[in-house]
């Protein structure tokens, strides 16, 4: 059974049906509704937009102030970390060159006591070949004394020997004389005789 909701305008006599009338109303009047929530829902939108839009600004600019004091916080470590890492390295490089120093001078010493064992040795066979230079002067004076001393008894033993042959011409000599004179006598004695 279909329900009859028509009526009829009374001014013009047009059928009008109710229900579409107060379908339309009753649309008009959700739309309205929905039309004022839909506002007061756009209001509350913008209204949570704007204030999101503020705690995002205040977020970023919370953000970014954090974000500079991180940088400041680690732009801080990092001098320290280069300090302190800079002051470490400037130790072990101070160690390894005293390291370095001492093995230097370790060396240094080394090759100064070498230089004076040198220098020593040196002096030592300078010493050396000064006495072998005057035992050499002195073996050659006593062996120049010695020859000397021995050419002179040479000398002298010659001279003797030569004396002494001489001598002993004149001794010869001297018979031979004293003979030729008793000869001579002799012979003149004999004569005269």
């Amino acid at each position: 059974m279909k329900n009859n909701t028509q009526i009829k305008c009374p001014n013009c006599g047009t059928s009008i049906d109710v229900q579409d009338i107060l379908a339309h109303q009753l649309e008009n009047e959700i739309q309205q509704k929905y039309q004022t929530q839909l506002a007061e829902e756009k209001k509350k939108y913008d209204t949570e937009f704007e204030s999101l839009n503020k705690a995002k600004e205040q977020f970023e600019l919370r953000k970014k102030q954090e974000n500079e004091m991180f940088q400041e916080r680690l732009d801080k470590q990092l001098k320290e970390d280069r300090k302190l890492l800079e002051e470490k390295l400037k130790i072990k490089f101070q160690e390894e060159q005293s390291e370095q120093f001492n093995a230097l001078q370790k060396e240094l010493n080394e090759k100064s006591e070498q230089i004076k064992e040198l220098n020593r040795t040196k002096a030592e066979i300078e010493k050396l070949k000064r006495e072998k230079s005057e035992l050499k002067e002195i073996a050659e004076a006593e062996a120049q004394k010695s020859l000397n001393e021995t050419l002179i008894a040479e000398k002298e033993k010659i001279r003797k020997q030569e004396e002494d042959k001489n001598e002993l011409r004149f001794k010869e000599l001297q018979k031979q004389i004293v003979k030729f004179k008793a000869t001579t006598i002799l012979t003149y004695h004999t004569t005269v005789q």
